[in-house]
């Protein structure tokens, strides 16, 4: 995923002030006790208090409130957040909070590395493992041990414009959005819109990592596979038929249909701003993208989120998330302060009075900031956990959209869940957004030949290293 959008997917309130670190990850261990005795631990991501007065100010009442509620655990705050080129670094030197976060795709690398604390038995002991939804359970773990736990997830679908579907007849009676089906069906709507608008009906990033990361459903939906592991070794595998006919389905949305824009080289940023320009009416993206739509000053109700499309082999997404993991030197009284901090912030299978009191309180402040309530996405918890049902209870209890406009994407029948590929998932994103700016830039361009060259480079420079 493009580095600049994980940095948006929203990771729930952490606490403050930096600790106290002792020797090295592997070697040496936290200073895991005040000096009162209490089991002292650090959290990520707390917000600034003079670039963000009311985050800070929300944070520490809440530290606070932990603190009277677990009087054995001194909490302190760390204002960091996990960033690819600091953190191995502060890895190595033992100088990560007590509890940090991290991208899924980095998971299975951290673990290997021994950068995180396994937590299998603390989660098993906390009446955790069993309610997870078991699909996922791998994605945070290596070699059979979970080094860390999936706080979120995200799965891509269709972000549309609806005041541009409006415009262009593609509003049912009722005043629902009609929904495009199938990736035939999304050309079918982007010509339509340029017809009767004037205006790109679809629009694909191409910079930053985010154009290969949003063709990933596109591709798989035409039965790409882009690797495989052969003995132990991994082989690029998308110079492939499937991979092609993905990818001339966008050289002609760009120059035999002509519903592109003219601006090509654009990060997610640069795609968000168009959509809620009104200078794009569709693209692939996640629900936060969606969500901060309205920071462009675009109306919420103009906003729509649709399942991802149907391709010719299959209706495929993205999923990916935001994971919490405690620093490899903590000790078990530390994870267990991490743990509960966690779960008074709501991250738990059952929760409390207090626990629910939270969640709301968060929704509240969405709903202040003027954010889009309505979206729901796939559940880190099995049926068994009474959390994702009282989320629910809250969105829709707080929605403040149409639901018609969020129906599809909420309605997970008939959608296949991915992760991003296992090796060198950035680096084939940054492959594919070449691959993607050649074809949308160049009329020319022989799709084959580009992707062949692109898989050629991505195997030696990256799999076989």
């Amino acid at each position: 995923m493009n580095s600049k959008v994980k940095r948006m997917i929203s990771i729930a309130v952490a606490a403050a002030a930096a600790v106290s670190l002792i020797g090295g990850c592997a070697a040496g261990g936290q200073n895991n006790k005040a000096d009162d005795g209490k089991t002292k631990i650090s959290i990520y991501g707390w917000p600034d208090k003079n670039a963000n007065p009311e985050g800070y100010e929300s944070a520490e009442a809440r530290r606070v409130r932990f603190m009277e509620l677990n009087p054995d655990i001194d909490v302190q705050g760390d204002q960091y957040q996990f960033a690819i080129d600091s953190f191995s670094p502060k890895a190595e030197g033992g100088t990560l909070p007590t509890l940090y976060n991290t991208f899924l795709t980095e998971m299975k690398n951290i673990g290997k590395m021994g950068y995180a604390k396994p937590l299998t038995q603390i989660l098993r002991d906390n009446g955790y493992y069993d309610m997870y939804n078991e699909s996922l359970i791998d994605m945070v773990s290596y070699e059979g041990e979970m080094y860390g736990v999936l706080k979120n997830v995200y799965t891509m679908g269709l972000i549309v414009n609806l005041d541009l579907f409006e415009k262009a007849g593609l509003m049912n009676e009722d005043g629902s959005p009609m929904v495009p089906d199938t990736f035939d069906d999304v050309e079918k709507f982007a010509k339509i819109i340029k017809e009767k608008t004037g205006v790109a009906g679809y629009v694909q990033a191409t910079t930053s990592n985010a154009g290969g990361w949003t063709f990933m459903p596109l591709a798989w939906s035409y039965g790409t596979e882009f690797m495989k592991e052969n003995n132990g070794k991994w082989e690029a595998t998308f110079n492939s038929p499937e991979c092609k006919s993905a990818l001339e389905y966008l050289k002609k949305l760009k120059w035999e249909d002509k519903v592109m824009p003219d601006e090509t080289l654009l990060d997610s940023n640069g795609v968000i701003r168009l959509i809620s320009t009104g200078q794009a009416a569709m693209t692939i993206l996640h629900p936060d993208s969606a969500i901060i739509l309205r920071t462009n000053g675009m109306d919420i109700n103009k906003i729509g989120m649709f399942k991802i499309p149907a391709g010719p082999a299959r209706r495929v997404t993205l999923m990916g998330g935001g994971v919490e993991a405690v620093a490899a030197n903590a000790d078990d009284a530390q994870a267990n302060a991490c743990l509960k901090w966690m779960a008074f912030n709501g991250y738990s299978p059952s929760l409390t009075e207090e626990q629910k009191a939270n969640i709301e309180e968060d929704y509240k402040l969405k709903v202040s900031k003027g954010d889009l309530i309505g979206i729901k996405d796939l559940s880190i918890w099995n049926d068994k956990s009474d959390t994702e049902q009282y989320t629910n209870e809250m969105i829709d209890k707080y929605c403040n959209v149409d639901p018609s406009h969020v129906a599809s994407y909420n309605d997970k029948s008939g959608v296949e869940y991915r992760a991003e590929e296992p090796k060198s998932a950035q680096e084939l994103y940054a492959a594919l957004d070449r691959c993607i700016q050649e074809v949308l830039t160049n009329e020319n361009a022989d799709c084959g030949e580009v992707l062949k060259k692109a898989a050629e480079d991505f195997q030696n420079d990256y799999l076989n290293n």
